[in-house]
């Protein structure tokens, strides 16, 4: 990318009224990709084009003409002669289309209908109650799955859910506490190996 469009990025984002990490989680990347792209180091691919044209409101070939005026994001180009026309949303993913489906699916019908089989089958009113765990790990599992960025995507899995889930379960049915409690060290294992090593294809 020259310095001009890079330039042109930069003036873009504050005319709108964005700091480099709000822009970064409207389009699912790291403020240090967005740094890059303003400092030139490195060039977005053609679907954060789109999303960066998409967002203020103009073509793509209007964001990469560095002799175009500034636009405002959902407001009137100040000195364009046609005005700009509404920014359409980024298609939605398949999966992102499967985490909506399941946001309106009622689990917690489900959990408390099997918490009362288990407790008047099997007689175990404690710890069936356990059940009722899992409706927080099934929404935050499908508001995951909505997420367009990979590595998004996996900073927002239920991690401390389904650990939690699990620990109680081998205490309550296995008597196992310890050292059962080790899976706790899991949790910041799992964010920071993410945080760190996962890179998506647009940083």
């Amino acid at each position: 990318m020259n310095l001009e469009i890079a330039t042109r990025l930069a003036q873009l984002r504050k005319a709108n009224g964005l700091s480099q990490e709000a822009l970064a989680e409207k389009l699912g990347v790291s403020r240090q990709a967005i740094s890059k792209w303003e400092r030139a180091e490195s060039s977005p691919d053609t679907d954060n084009l789109m999303a960066l044209a998409s967002l203020y409101g103009m073509t793509l070939d209007t964001l990469l003409n560095t002799k175009n005026d500034m636009y405002i994001l959902n407001g009137t180009p100040e000195e364009s002669e046609q005005p700009t026309s509404a920014p359409k949303p980024l298609p939605k993913t398949e999966l992102q289309k499967k985490g909506a489906a399941l946001l309106k699916f009622p689990f917690p019908i489900i959990a408390v209908i099997l918490y009362l089989a288990i407790g008047y089958f099997l007689h175990a009113w404690h710890p069936g109650w356990l059940v009722f765990l899992l409706i927080p790990i099934y929404y935050q599992l499908a508001a995951a799955l909505t997420v367009r960025k990979p590595k998004a995507r996996l900073l927002t899995m239920p991690v401390p859910e389904i650990v939690v889930l699990i620990y109680l379960f081998f205490g309550f049915i296995c008597r196992i506490w310890h050292p059962t409690w080790v899976l706790f060290l899991l949790i910041p294992l799992y964010y920071w190996l993410v945080a760190c090593f996962y890179k998506d294809k647009t940083e």
